[in-house]
């Protein structure tokens, strides 16, 4: 076997040239490998090992792989092999190691049917990756909204891990103090590989108890932000009329006012640049599934008055585009907001509407709607300008959508927060 061997490396090289890119399998090259190296050999494609005669693939050894041929018993990585006398050949290309293969001590591998193969496999390492990847970016995108809408971090881990990599998540660890470590140790024994380990470290991230204050946090600065600016913009301005007119120490006064409206005005703006999002992606979101949930949450940890009822009658609607995790903070923020304006109890309902070009949730409360003349300071006032509506109207903005503040003819204030909806957003 070892003559036919070297007497045909050209023939490997023609069935391996046979494939493409797009359609090269593990299988594949398992099949041509078949016929020049014995049924005991594996090809070792990442982190999956195959067997060269045919059968189930079964998990490869640890990551790293050894950069040069090693023999089994000197390679301590490649332990599940001892039982084989045999050898490690590395498959190298584009400067790293992507395979390799596992052959009898008495079978020498030509290095030109190594280099020939070696591309091959890391087509297939690479396209394989490139896949596990969009998956797990779907996967966080989820995680990061089911987290905002209040799912039990716990829970939402053990799911992922199991589904994701089979690891076996432990309650009984604080969830703060989860690790990547600790987890490859609890879950199985052997090591993370290296996209595996980055999927963990985000999945903790995403889901870390900080994350949701600090986009709340985020967002009420750039919405807050931005009301200083328009209120600074109308001091400024009323201020360059009232220097028409004005007299001798008058003139100075109304100088040293606009200076430092026009210094308030430069720094509201930066700070709006700083802490405001990036381009939303346009997700298909469930505005109307993501306002019941919001109405649960408000419930539950904001709104403990019991002179307060929400009474929601949230009907279907068509999918938004948008992110569901500021969406379901700025709702909750306007019931919020709602609640505030009504300290002496009422009812508060929640209703839902769509047309042509945006879907919206409602809010209608008893409380009167907000004056904004900024020549009456009042109650009213205030609430145009609170921390909770900022966070709304800037979650409005990053979305392309509106926050309407309109009187309702009831009696008491209607907020509508309006989303494109999915075509809309993406023609």
């Amino acid at each position: 076997m070892t003559q036919d061997h070297h007497s045909s490396v050209t023939e490997p090289y023609i069935a391996l040239s046979q494939f493409s890119p797009l359609t090269v399998t593990e299988r594949g090259l398992c099949g041509v490998l078949a016929q020049w190296l014995p049924p005991t050999t594996w090809l070792i494609i990442g982190s999956v090992a195959w067997p060269v005669a045919g059968g189930a693939a079964r998990l490869a050894p640890n990551w790293p792989f050894p950069a040069s041929r090693t023999a089994l018993a000197e390679a301590p990585l490649l332990r599940e092999w001892m039982g084989m006398d045999g050898c490690w050949e590395p498959l190298t290309a584009r400067g790293s190691v992507c395979g390799g293969l596992i052959v009898p001590d008495t079978t020498p591998v030509a290095p030109a049917l190594l280099d020939q193969l070696a591309p091959w496999v890391d087509v297939i390492h690479t396209r394989r990756y490139a896949a596990r990847q969009v998956i797990w970016q779907s996967m966080l995108l989820q995680i990061k909204a089911r987290y905002a809408a209040g799912e039990e971090r716990s829970a939402l881990l053990a799911e992922v891990f199991k589904n994701c990599l089979g690891l076996a998540f432990q309650p009984a660890i604080d969830g703060q103090a989860l690790t990547r470590d600790a987890l490859s140790i609890t879950g199985r024994s052997r090591p993370l590989w290296p996209d595996e380990a980055a999927f963990v470290e985000l999945v903790l991230a995403v889901t870390h108890p900080a994350i949701k204050q600090a986009r709340v946090l985020g967002l009420a600065a750039a919405g807050i932000a931005h009301d200083i600016n328009n209120l600074l913009t109308v001091i400024l301005g009323r201020a360059q009329l009232l220097e028409l007119d004005a007299v001798g120490e008058q003139v100075t006064d109304l100088q040293m006012i606009e200076s430092a409206a026009e210094i308030g005005a430069a720094s509201a703006r930066q700070l709006q640049r700083f802490a405001q999002l990036e381009q939303l992606p346009a997700q298909p979101v469930d505005l109307a599934a993501i306002a019941r949930a919001a109405v649960i949450i408000a419930e539950r940890d904001f709104i403990r008055n019991n002179n307060i009822v929400l009474i929601a009658e949230i009907a279907e609607l068509p999918l938004a585009a948008g992110e569901a995790s500021l969406l379901h903070t700025a709702l909750v923020n306007l019931i919020v907001a709602a609640a505030q304006a009504v300290p002496h109890g009422g009812v508060i309902r929640i209703n839902s509407g769509a047309d042509e070009r945006y879907v919206w949730i409602e809010i209608t409360d008893p409380g009167l709607p907000p004056n904004t003349d900024l020549q009456t300071v009042s109650a009213q006032t205030q609430r145009a300008h609170t921390i909770e509506l900022a966070i709304a109207r800037q979650t409005a903005r990053v979305h392309h959508g509106h926050l309407r503040i309109i009187a309702d003819p009831a009696g008491g204030t209607v907020t509508q927060l309006l989303i494109p909806r999915l075509h809309e957003r993406d023609g």
